[in-house]
């Protein structure tokens, strides 16, 4: 009875075997094959940067302790990062530094190189391609940013990494003017509202003298006020003089000369206060209310206008105090030898796979087939 099971054993045994060299064994040797003859070795540049400005600098222990980056990095340092892995970077490289070109070499393998044969031409296709090669990545313990660019190149490497610190420092300078021109902006047109206020009173004051006929009216009616008071002054002389004539000398025929000049003193008197506060719009007094008014307005908008430059001056000075700064810490570095691809690590990962899967299929397998047997 055991002579016909041993060949269906054998027979299962080289089935097995089989499954296991196609399975397993034959992936890893085109792995194998491609990595250790085709792949072509590709170089990596690294760099190291942070950004820093003071508003952006560690307010405090606590306060690190508290904020979600965990006390390194910041939104300025993230929009950079960003930007260095973004679309319009790749587009920038493209144009001043022949990144397709550099790519797209003889140096490179057929699989590695872009574009290859199983992928596409476009630039979503590229942009997909550039994200795997280009890397930013922030640690937020230090708080600085590292860059790495792998092509098939070390110079090429070393030019696309310094190529991309440069537009990043591009970058934080165009947001340090939106920034400032968004804190100056305020200020600046409140500013500029109360020069034009300023300017549309003083037309006010220039309209108002032009229809006066007068520069100052109040400046204007101080000798009219001086003549008042002249006469004033000589009508009291000249009352005095009348009383003391009457008193003494009641017969005298200075009384009627002196009684005549106090009704011309007193009509003269009269008709110079009228001039001053009369209730015709020819007197000084309506004419010097307008005038003040408007003075007095002005004065107001002028202290607004220093209000509103102090104002500007302040929002300058905190503008370029929270000014960014992109700090290079280490130069994008030429390789000297290739980083990448990690030939051994690869091979062994496709053969765990493999691994992983032939395993699988055989647990399934077994298990169907005792579920069959009961």
């Amino acid at each position: 009875m055991d002579e016909p099971r041993r060949p269906t054993k054998v027979m299962a045994w080289i089935k097995r075997r089989s499954i296991f060299l196609g399975v397993v064994m034959f992936p890893t040797l085109i792995a194998a094959g491609y990595y250790g003859l085709i792949a072509s070795p590709q170089y990596l540049s690294q760099a190291e940067f942070v950004v820093r400005g003071q508003a952006s600098q560690t307010p405090g222990m606590l306060a690190g302790l508290l904020s979600p980056s965990g006390g390194g990095g910041s939104e300025d340092t993230y929009a950079v990062q960003d930007y260095v892995t973004s679309r319009d970077a790749a587009h920038l490289l493209i144009q001043t530094q022949d990144l397709k070109d550099v790519y797209d070499t003889p140096n490179a393998d057929i699989i590695a190189r872009f574009p290859n044969f199983y992928s596409g031409k476009t630039f979503e296709h590229f942009f997909s391609y550039y994200k795997k090669h280009v890397k930013a990545e922030l640690d937020t313990t230090t708080g600085l940013s590292t860059l790495q660019v792998r092509t098939f190149n070390a110079r090429d490497s070393q030019r696309i990494a310094k190529a991309l610190l440069t537009a990043a420092e591009q970058l934080v300078n165009e947001m340090n003017a939106r920034q400032r021109q968004n804190m100056i902006s305020a200020s600046l047109r409140e500013r500029e509202a109360a020069i034009a206020r300023l300017k549309a009173v003083n037309n006010k004051i220039d309209s108002y003298r032009n229809q006066t006929v007068m520069i100052d009216p109040q400046r204007q009616s101080q000798p009219l006020l001086k003549d008042i008071a002249g006469l004033e002054t000589m009508r009291m002389t000249t009352r005095v003089q009348l009383e003391q004539l009457r008193k003494s000398t009641p017969n005298s025929p200075l009384i009627p000369v002196l009684t005549r000049r106090m009704s011309a003193l007193d009509l003269e008197i009269s008709q110079s206060s009228k001039k001053v506060a009369g209730d015709d719009n020819n007197s000084f007094i309506p004419k010097i209310s307008g005038y003040e008014d408007l003075i007095f307005q002005r004065q107001l908008i002028e202290r607004e206008v220093s209000t509103a430059d102090a104002a500007l001056d302040a929002a300058r000075i905190q503008a370029d105090r929270q000014q960014l700064y992109l700090d290079e810490v280490t130069q994008p570095d030429l390789p000297d030898y290739a980083a990448y691809p990690r030939s051994i690590a690869n091979i062994a990962i496709v053969f765990a796979t493999m691994l992983s899967i032939y395993l699988m299929g055989a647990l399934i397998i077994a298990g169907a087939r005792e579920h069959k047997s009961v």
